[in-house]
């Protein structure tokens, strides 16, 4: 795999736009990093005792909008074409916090390796606030009747509720 961009990160790193050293017969394989940072998300908040992704539920839905990942992953390629990965987290409040964190770390790195077949070599996880069960509960519903909001001003229909 190759970088594509350098971000001027200190130590040599990367922006993980992905490519293969071995282009198929039909051409190159790209794999940018909104994808992998998809996979990622997608890896962490199927973990029980994950609230959400850290950050601002309302930014991170309009960056998503505009194909931007969320602020609370991170992903670097460092020289030896290897993924560290760094995300950021809410945990429910009377969860085990070094074991979800461990659980973390396991599915983001089965998950990106299989679905995209780059090697992960570390992932950091920070734990950025511990959320309470009612908390969670109400920025669903929020969360929920924002991305109603969203779509129906996209489609121009007003919004509902």
């Amino acid at each position: 795999m190759k970088s594509s961009e350098n971000t001027g990160n200190a130590a040599n790193s990367y922006r993980a736009t992905v490519t293969s050293d071995a282009p198929s017969e039909l051409g190159l394989i790209k794999i940018h990093d909104n994808v992998l940072a998809a996979l990622v998300s997608r890896a962490v908040l199927g973990v029980e005792g994950i609230s959400r992704l850290a950050g601002s539920a309302i930014i991170d839905n309009l960056a998503g909008m505009v194909g931007s990942h969320s602020r609370a992953i991170e992903i670097i390629k460092d020289t030896d074409d290897q993924l560290k990965i760094i995300v950021k987290v809410n945990v429910l409040f009377g969860t085990v916090i070094p074991a979800v964190a461990v659980e973390v770390q396991r599915q983001v790195i089965e998950q990106v390796e299989s679905a995209a077949g780059v090697t992960v070599a570390a992932v950091d996880v920070v734990i950025q606030q511990l959320d309470d069960l009612v908390e969670e509960e109400e920025t669903a519903e929020t969360d929920s009747m924002s991305a109603a909001a969203q779509a129906a001003a996209v489609s121009g229909i007003p919004a509902m509720g």
